[in-house]
């Protein structure tokens, strides 16, 4: 391919552009040609071997370690002439040589995978070790574009060469997780993130792979769940509907069946995909983001629950339990379980230390990180076996003293929904162990004899709809339940969807306050019996065909008779007042009217006559004989006797002996007075009291009492319904009167 005067060409780039810009000139036989750096004239003609693995167990035979030692060292010396290339030479044989990609992608995939041993020999462990490394170097080269001042290319043309030419794809990227991320993991997480800085594109091609991985997990769960003696399709997620079944090859159902080598083949692809899932997110924290968006945690629980458990059913079937394949597989399928548990918890682990470093959105970190576990909710024995590895309660403690504003309602629906789990598995497993005792000493039937029934449909629909309005009341009763229906009446699942704003697209156009409504009577009679009746009264409470108490004082024959005659006859009749009196006589409405108060009472006049203790024993006034009856001496001297008397209680009374004249055109102001006192006084003892209406007080700054307070406080109050504030009024109806001059 090229001539021996073409290695003697030394590399010059004295401007520094990049390579991919840079021509250099070739002198050949006297002929100077411009070759682009980027060249296939700088290829070396070279045979370039595939990697093999080393041979072991039945493939040991005499020779077999020679020969493949012979090999890997071409093999070891292809990888260090490849790097011992100059800049432009190496990357030109990256791209135009039709076996070189070939030559090192062949060693990730057969590379042995961390869960297997060492080989026993140790000429070849060094020789593997050696090869390990070497590929792990030339892989770092690809994704460095500066090597030098003038050896360099710029990261837009890297990313571009390394995406169109397949260098780096999804597959080899974990291939390269798989094959380093155990013991190094530093320098696999470095170079997995620069790949996907410098190509972004590689989001969407992983966002494909976690498609085609999840459909894999569904390929092994109808694997193992298939009936081959029943056309009935397996009991399966409610998810896998839509989704193409496996079909089964024509001819005898024999064959179909797992076999030991098959099932083999399946415990150890799902062994490789957790653990290089694990790891993937291990190194590449950023991959939770992507699996979140395509609800892998979704795909990885129903593996978990329909995958796992078959895989040791059918292992049992298919295996020999004395040998040693069996127990390496049944090994195999334990180290499954610890991956995907791991996988689960890696991705946890993702959102919780951006939590507690403050990385990003603490709010939103929160939210991502209850909704996996809630997804993980959805079945329940990846997550009770998760629990019992990394209790959850701890570390929703942790969360709620990092974050306080956490969503209360999730994390105590989480911690109820795994402590319920707990306690349902451990009653389940109780239950099991009496149903054995049981039928061991029952000899074909109980000891007691009692047949606990099943719970018909309507109660179970009616507890799983009560559960989910525990946490969500304010969905309707009819909305639930077809939730419930479309989601296989898993009330866990339901409530996640809500909270999660995931539900299908069926459900998403319903009313959330949809009442359950119940089947027509009519219907129901129909479907039974097959025939339609037309009456206004079928399915009542007056239907005769259908109800045996059917209340006949409700039904009669004509016109009703009223019982009154017009409305006066019905406002007289006083029956039904009469029949409540004693009712209303228990809690002492109804009384006499003696002996209620009267709050009509008129005191205007007591004032005027005063009350005296004579005037109280006295029913009566004792007669007196009128003055026209009398003879004139009896009249004056009496006159005179009456007028003295006057005067002297009205002396007593205001304490002065100001005699009264007959002839006074008007009663004396202070008189009034004093009678009113007087009249005040006596009612003294009937329950009035004098009140002290004290608003002067003490003097300023030696404070007040709290009577002259609240005496100051009524006398603002009332001011306005007495004093002068009717004195315009009263002059303007004086003038009217003639009594002031206009």
């Amino acid at each position: 391919m090229n001539k021996s005067v073409e290695f003697k060409f030394e590399f010059q780039n004295p401007d520094n552009s990049p390579v991919e810009s840079v021509t250099c000139c070739v002198s050949n036989d006297g002929v100077v040609q411009q070759i682009k750096a980027l060249d296939p004239y700088w290829l070396e003609k070279r045979e370039l071997t595939l990697y093999e693995r080393p041979p072991s167990g039945e493939e040991l035979v005499v020779g077999a370690l020679d020969a493949w030692k012979s090999k890997m060292q071409v093999y070891l010396e292809n990888l260090k002439w490849l790097l011992g290339l100059e800049h432009h030479r190496f990357w030109s044989t990256i791209l135009y040589h039709p076996q070189c990609m070939d030559c090192l992608i062949s060693f990730i995939q057969e590379v042995s995978p961390p869960y297997l041993p060492a080989h026993e020999c140790g000429d070849v462990r060094g020789i593997y070790e050696e090869i390990r490394r070497l590929v792990l170097v030339v892989f770092s080269r690809l994704i460095t574009n500066k090597e030098s001042k003038n050896q360099w290319m710029t990261k837009e043309y890297l990313a571009d060469i390394i995406y169109n030419n397949f260098i780096f794809t999804i597959p080899v990227l974990w291939d390269l997780c798989l094959a380093y991320g155990v013991d190094n993991a530093r320098h696999i997480s470095k170079m997995v993130d620069t790949v996907y800085t410098l190509q972004p594109t590689y989001n969407t091609d992983t966002l494909l792979a976690l498609t085609f991985v999840q459909e894999s997990f569904k390929y092994i769960i109808m694997q193992v769940n298939k009936d081959y003696e029943s056309e009935e399709p397996p009991n399966l997620p409610e998810t896998f509907k839509g989704f193409g079944e496996i079909r089964r090859p024509s001819g005898n159902r024999s064959h179909d069946k797992l076999t030991f080598n098959v099932l083999r083949d399946l415990v150890i692809h799902m062994l490789d995909t957790a653990m290089t899932l694990r790891i993937f997110v291990e190194v590449y924290p950023k991959a939770a983001e992507l699996m979140k968006k395509t609800n892998f945690v979704l795909s990885v629980v129903q593996l978990y629950e329909y995958g796992i458990p078959q895989l040791y059913e059918v292992l049992l079937e298919v295996g020999d339990e004395t040998s040693v394949t069996y127990t390496e597989v049944e090994c195999y399928i334990d180290m499954t379980r610890s991956e995907i548990i791991d996988t689960f918890r890696e991705m946890l682990a993702v959102y919780k230390n951006a939590i507690f470093s403050g990385d990003g959105n603490i709010s939103s970190n929160v939210e991502s990180y209850l909704s996996l576990i809630m997804e993980a909710l959805s079945e329940r024995l990846l997550i009770k076996d998760y629990h019992s590895c990394y209790p959850l309660h701890e570390d929703i403690d942790m969360l709620r003293q990092a974050y306080p504003d956490i969503d209360s309602v999730k994390t105590d629906f989480i911690l109820q929904a795994i402590f319920s789990n707990i306690d349902d598995q451990a009653a389940d497993h109780t239950n099991q162990a009496e149903t054995n005792v049981r039928t061991e000493s029952a000899s074909g039937h109980t000891e007691n004899g009692d047949v606990k029934e099943d719970i018909p449909d309507h109660v179970k629909e009616e507890s799983l709809i009560s559960e989910v309005k525990d946490i969500l009341p304010h969905l309707g009763d009819g909305f639930i339940l077809k939730c419930l229906q479309h989601y296989g009446f898993n009330s866990e699942r339901v409530i996640n969807t809500v909270l999660e704003d995931s539900l299908d697209e069926s459900l998403r156009g319903l009313d959330r306050s949809l009442p359950i409504i119940p089947e027509d009577v009519l219907d129901q009679k129909f479907l039974e019996t097959g025939v339609q009746r037309l009456n206004v009264f079928d399915g009542d409470e007056f239907d005769i065909m259908t109800r045996d108490d059917v209340d006949l004082s409700k039904i009669h024959i004509g016109k009703r008779k009223e019982k009154y005659k017009d409305l006066k006859d019905m406002l007289d009749d006083k029956t039904a007042v009469k029949n409540r009196m004693d009712i209303y006589s228990k809690y002492n409405l109804v009384c006499d009217e003696s002996a209620m108060y009267s709050d009509e009472y008129d005191d205007t006049y007591d004032e005027e006559t005063p009350v005296t203790a004579a005037t109280e024993l006295d029913d009566r006034r004792t007669f007196v004989t009128p003055r026209v009856l009398r003879a004139k001496e009896e009249v004056s001297t009496e006159s005179e006797e009456e007028i003295e008397s006057n005067n002297v209680t009205v002396g007593a009374n205001t304490g002065t002996s100001t005699n009264r004249s007959r002839m006074d055109f008007c009663v004396n102001p202070e008189e009034i007075r004093a009678r009113r006192e007087a009249a005040r006084a006596a009612r003294g003892g009937r329950g009035y009291s004098h009140k002290n209406a004290d608003v002067t007080g003490k003097p300023k700054g030696q404070g007040q009492e709290k009577e002259v307070l609240l005496n100051r406080d009524r006398k603002e109050k009332n001011k306005s319904s007495k004093g002068n504030h009717g004195r315009r009024q009263g002059a303007q109806w004086k003038r009217s009167q003639g009594m002031m001059p206009s």
